[in-house]
């Protein structure tokens, strides 16, 4: 059964004993970033903050994160049972997000609760944290929802990027070279006019899991989400501009992304999904003009930075679906795919039967002439069908003893991502890509080599592991042996 906002959310964790309620005061400056921080780095539970310094007489007194940080939440969130495996759940979203449902209209939502507009905006009401200590102000979009629409087309686009506080009615975007909000926000610059956007904070759960997915140009999110969900998304009009959002979102802020270059501001530093600070830049500016939000409004964010966080564990999952559903449009042979999460998804490994010569180049070729050669496709490892990619122990193995440096290591030029701190500041091109090298590894057992009796009329030596026979017999009776309760 799909959380359709939320509280439901909050509610089936709390029954999961998954969530954890903060009662204690803590400070918005850099305190609630490091309990964030923390928790993560140790696997715990969501984190519902209901005592926020200097939050006792605003509009917005509540903050959760920390919701998806682990693979048994995101299991949940998929109605799928806390156990499901990594791999599991990358099986579940590539087959699960094609059976896409559009969206349904629909009057009122809650979100409707309250509505201000003009001088009434005022987004100091929401506890936004200074995360860390280098972030360059107060972020009050980093796992929310941003709701944009081309112009020409209507496709409807739901995002996720960042947003600092500059003034009470005024943030930063970033906007970089080629995401989708860029592909609309640079078709209203052409027309001369600013663009129609919308920002949704605090809602279902398969909204910040699909906001932060390489969903296909042309199709809406909605769709998505609702193929998640098995459901469709109620979604209600805008009150000041023309666009939809969730019915039961907790915050909504409607407005206008300026396309004037001139009146940019500054956005930085930040921690990026990369574990690494990225340097200040210059980014449009979204102007607030309605604050609709529910009774009791509840805030929702996310801290970015060093692996593994929250958006770094769901992106590995729904980036490994999506590379895989491109790779087997394209190759025969691909039986697996990993954007290991550990490495940003900076890193794909990927599983293949090794049938035939120039298989393992065909995937790197693929990925590299994709949208994913910025996120995903810097380091690629190709194994073999006996390496479970989703183990780094088996993955380091194959790395040790099926890589010959000489022929399986290939460089080759081509763009990396803008935020790669592999790239000096003084090298950097462009906002959203640089010249960089991009690496293959072909850890398989190479099929160039002759069939040789000695290894049993195979290529290469035969694994040193038991019997499939045995070992079937042993875990069969394994709770006999009395070493395990």
């Amino acid at each position: 059964m799909a959380c359709n906002d939320v509280r439901e959310w909050v509610d089936k964790l709390k029954k999961e004993s998954e969530l954890a309620t903060i009662k204690t005061e803590v400070n918005w400056d850099l305190e609630l970033g490091g309990i964030a921080r923390e928790n993560m780095d140790r696997g715990g539970r969501a984190l519902l903050f209901e005592n926020i310094k200097d939050y006792k007489n605003t509009i917005c007194k509540k903050l959760f994160t920390c919701s998806l940080s682990t693979q048994s939440r995101i299991a949940i969130m998929l109605g799928l049972p806390k156990t499901t495996s990594y791999k599991e759940l990358i099986q579940h979203w590539r087959k699960q997000a094609q059976k896409r449902i559009k969206p349904v209209n629909v009057d009122y939502g809650p979100c409707k609760e309250n509505i201000l507009k003009g001088d009434d905006v005022d987004l100091f009401q929401f506890p936004a944290p200074h995360w860390q200590k280098l972030d360059g102000g107060r972020y009050i979009g980093t796992f929310h929802g941003v709701i944009t629409k081309d112009p020409d087309t209507n496709w409807e686009n739901v995002g996720m990027y960042r947003q600092v506080i500059h003034d009470k009615n005024t943030t930063s975007m970033s906007v970089a070279q080629g995401q989708h909000i860029w592909m609309h926000w640079r078709k209203y610059r052409r027309k001369g006019q600013n663009m129609p956007c919308a920002i949704v904070i605090g809602v279902d759960p398969t909204l910040t899991a699909v906001a932060s997915s390489p969903v296909p140009n042309g199709v809406d999110e909605w769709d998505v989400m609702g193929a998640l969900r098995g459901e469709p998304v109620k979604l209600v009009k805008c009150e000041t501009v023309d666009l939809r959002v969730p019915a039961t979102a907790e915050i909504v802020l409607e407005g206008e992304l300026v396309t004037d270059v001139k009146t940019f501001k500054n956005d930085g530093p930040f921690g990026e999904f990369t574990g690494y600070y990225g340097l200040p830049s210059m980014r449009p500016i979204f102007k607030v003009n309605c604050v609709t939000f529910r009774n009791d409004p509840i805030f929702q964010g996310t801290m970015e930075g060093l692996p593994i966080v929250e958006d770094q564990l769901i992106c590995g999952i729904n980036h490994s679906a999506e590379i895989w559903n491109l790779l087997e449009e394209r190759i025969l042979g691909v039986t697996g795919v990993n954007c290991e999460p550990s490495a940003s998804y900076g890193i794909t490994i990927v599983q293949i039967d090794n049938s035939y010569y120039g298989q393992v180049h065909q995937v790197a070729n693929n990925i590299w002439g994709s949208k994913f050669t910025l996120d995903s496709g810097k380091n690629i490892i190709v194994c073999d069908t006996d390496v479970d990619i989703w183990d780094l122990k088996r993955v380091f193995w194959a790395l040790a003893f099926r890589v010959d440096p000489k022929t399986d290591i290939i460089q080759h030029p081509g763009m990396i991502h803008a935020l790669d701190p592999i790239i000096h500041i003084r090298d950097k091109v462009g906002a959203g890509g640089n010249a960089g090298t991009r690496l293959l590894i072909d850890a398989t057992k190479s099929i160039l080599k002759p069939r040789s009796p000695e290894y049993g009329n195979e290529r290469f030596p035969q694994v040193a592991y038991p019997d499939e026979e045995t070992m079937k017999k042993v875990r069969e009776n394994w709770y006999k042996y009395g070493i395990e309760a």
